[in-house]
């Protein structure tokens, strides 16, 4: 076997995660994907939120904080760090949604590869710091955790739509 390097076993990481997310979207096929659930006085993201939300940070977090290409996508923003879900007639089309999600991956995961341990460590160049560290590397790790604990929500979002 070829010997692997820091941003191959990133990249199987992330093309790992995102398999699960994709398993645990195959599971709301049929609910209403903008639907969301209150418990107490919290209201919870729905799926359809979920979703953009997910290719928002791939490509904020793993494209802009690393220098890689620019996909010109013009809904990302609606879907940031703190947002909420737009009224549905300015949400782009669901498929519009998955397509974005697999070119960002696709693009993330290229563009990573290509990078090296010295550009890993490099300071991010969308200010993210977590402690003291600010480097490239910490974005894609956050990355990482960032859409386990989405996918999380989508595991329970499908439970309380009542899927098994």
């Amino acid at each position: 076997m070829p010997q692997r390097n820091e941003t191959d076993v990133l990249s199987e990481v992330i093309d790992n995660t995102r398999e699960l997310t994709l398993y645990y979207l195959t599971k709301l096929k049929g609910v209403d994907i903008y639907k969301t659930f209150t418990a107490g006085s919290q209201s919870f993201n729905s799926a359809f939120w979920i979703m953009c939300h997910m290719a928002w940070a791939q490509d904020f977090l793993l494209l802009k904080a690393t220098n890689g290409p620019d996909l010109k996508i013009a809904w990302l923003n609606k879907f940031s760090i703190g947002t909420s879900l737009p009224p549905r007639e300015e949400c782009p089309p669901i498929n519009e949604v998955l397509e974005a999600m697999q070119l960002i991956h696709l693009k993330a995961v290229a563009h990573l590869k290509t990078l090296t341990g010295d550009e890993l460590n490099e300071p991010n160049l969308i200010n993210l710091k977590f402690g003291t560290d600010n480097s490239k590397r910490v974005c894609i790790l956050h990355c990482i955790r960032h859409e386990g604990v989405h996918m999380g929500h989508l595991s329970w979002l499908a439970k309380m739509h009542g899927v098994k």
